[in-house]
């Protein structure tokens, strides 16, 4: 699917993607009894960061 978009598109879909992954472990962090209502944030925020990383290190860089 992702052969399809445009650079940029596909720049967005990836972080989109790893987004959505943060949001989810964070709930479930949460629901889990894991820390208080700071652990969503503070896990999305480590899943945008180890994300960025692992796309810099990919080689993905998909703004051209």
């Amino acid at each position: 699917m992702l052969e399809s978009l445009s650079g940029p598109m596909r720049s967005l879909v990836s972080r989109l993607a790893v987004l959505v992954a943060g949001v989810l472990l964070g709930i479930g962090a949460y629901a889990a009894g894991v820390g208080g209502v700071a652990v969503v944030p503070v896990t999305v925020v480590g899943v945008l960061v180890v994300g960025e990383i692992s796309l810099l290190v990919a080689g993905e860089d998909l703004s051209s």
